[in-house]
């Protein structure tokens, strides 16, 4: 059962999908309202967010005011939290939420919508907005305790793991690996992984552009490097190894855009070249020298997903949205997208099913095979999927 809702003004919805009959059946399961609906500002939601059991939601108002609720009650969870500028807000676990504030992160009882403990220190500033990490068994989190310092934290004793970690540049990222073992750092062209348990660095600095992936079952590190000045470079590291050497260097066609991990322990390179068309490629991880080249005739590619049990990957351009089956030439369909309408932000949903929202707020939920339309709704300013979709 996949779970998919939207935050239309201060309406909630609940999206049920049925793999086995690719039905999608619709239930308005909240009327969320706003937690003052005299104060102007309360317009509406800026963000929203699932608890992995679905059955709360975390929701951020314009006017800097948070609210937890209940969706199995359609109930408000406590009184609403005050907040300082554009901070974030999610889960730590179904029974912990969190908000990010300018200078900290507060834990938040769901039950009884009560804080927890004292807050966490964690810079943000306008331009560099960051959640903090949190361990996929929600047993810790990770802040940036400075604007150039990373510090983890025990999530039930509210104390600091380890020594603060001091770095030379901004911290722009924090990311948990999906085994929970490492934390990895991007400071802005370097990277650096630490031990989830004792807060000590394992590797870096690493060279990297911003993007990298990290395959635990494989001990992979991907990141990309720019060489001269025109020259981009996949690196490819095995991170089994002491120093996590080298084990395969290529050049890329471009920039890159975007690296999507795909079944059967392959991966699809998205780059762009100095013309701007996309180049597409896939590899598989053992044999990075043989990839393939995706043919595809966008002039540019503003958006690229792969369905989650990837057979399908579908691009948007300036022109039109386009799906193809992986190892078959041309599209099997393709829409033409309205002059005004060219930002096409694409998100998959399911095996069958992929989300549509363009920059005028009209959102739709078209299914993979043909790219019929199923549903749709207007004015969709924030929308999100639950995560842990089955």
């Amino acid at each position: 059962m996949s779970h998919f809702g939207i935050l239309l003004s201060v309406i909630g919805l609940t999206v049920f999908s049925s793999a086995a009959h690719a039905q999608l059946r619709f239930q308005r399961v909240a009327n969320l309202p706003a937690p003052s609906e005299n104060a102007g500002r309360f317009a509406g939601g800026r963000e929203v967010q699932f608890s992995s059991d679905k059955k709360t939601l975390i929701a951020v108002f314009f006017g800097s005011t948070v609210r937890l609720f209940d969706l199995e009650k359609n109930v408000p969870i406590g009184e609403p939290i005050r907040t300082a500028g554009d901070g974030e807000v999610g889960f730590v676990s179904n029974e912990i939420g969190y908000t990010a504030d300018w200078d900290s992160v507060r834990l938040w009882d769901t039950n009884s919508g009560q804080q927890i403990g004292e807050p966490i220190p964690h810079q943000l500033r306008e331009d560099t907005i960051i959640h903090p990490a949190i361990h996929p068994t929600g047993k810790c989190i990770a802040t940036r305790a400075t604007m150039n310092s990373v510090q983890l934290w025990d999530v039930a004793a509210r104390r600091p793991i380890g020594e603060q970690r001091n770095y030379s540049a901004e911290v722009q990222s924090l990311h948990f690996s999906d085994d929970g073992c490492l934390l990895f750092v991007n400071t802005g062209g370097t990277l650096y992984a630490i031990d989830s348990d004792t807060s000590e660095t394992v590797a870096g600095p690493i060279a990297s552009e911003g993007q990298f992936r990290y395959f635990s079952k494989q001990q992979m590190l991907l990141t990309t490097e720019q060489e001269g000045a025109v020259t981009n470079q996949l690196v490819i590291r095995s991170t089994g190894q002491q120093g996590w050497p080298e084990t395969h260097r290529s050049t890329l066609p471009g920039t890159l855009v975007r690296m999507l991990p795909l079944p059967n322990d392959q991966v699809l390179v998205q780059t762009a070249k100095k013309d701007h068309t996309p180049a597409i490629f896939v590899f598989p991880l053992d044999k990075p020298e043989t990839r393939i080249e995706m043919e595809t005739k966008a002039d540019r590619a503003f958006g690229l997903v792969v369905s989650p049990d990837g057979r399908h990957w579908i691009s948007s351009n300036i022109r039109d949205i386009r799906c193809q089956e992986f190892g078959k030439l041309g599209p099997e369909w393709q829409k033409r997208i309205p002059p005004s309408g060219y930002d096409q932000h694409l998100y998959p949903l399911d095996n069958e099913h992929l989300v549509i929202r363009d920059k005028q707020e009209h959102f739709g939920i078209y299914k993979v095979v043909d790219g019929s339309e199923v549903w749709n709704q207007t004015g969709v300013k924030r929308f999100s999927v639950a995560k842990n979709i089955t």
